[in-house]
């Protein structure tokens, strides 16, 4: 990690009020003849507006996840032609592998 002091005024906005999304990773059983670490990993994605901060989507998703799931983070980002994603919490387990 690397820590460095910032200019406050180096910044030209801030969105008070950005969208999250979340993911939710799971690997089903595999199928007959297959090494569970070669099943396919499976996805459920949500995207949350109006909450009040990060604090309340990673309740949010701590509460929802199942116990064989693990889950990523996201603020969305937007601008006049594209959308991304800016990771918060997590890792996508499928890129991992």
């Amino acid at each position: 990690m690397e820590v460095e002091r910032v200019d406050p005024r180096d910044t030209e906005w801030v969105d008070d009020r950005p969208v999250y999304r979340v993911y939710f990773w799971h690997r089903p059983p595999a199928p007959p003849g297959v090494a569970p670490e070669h099943a396919m990993w499976h996805c459920d994605e949500y995207r949350l507006s109006n909450v009040a901060d990060v604090i309340e989507v990673v309740d949010w998703a701590r509460d929802r996840a199942r116990s064989q799931q693990t889950f990523v983070i996201y603020v969305e980002q937007r601008d006049a032609n594209r959308s991304g994603l800016v990771r918060l919490l997590g890792a996508d387990p499928a890129s991992a592998t």
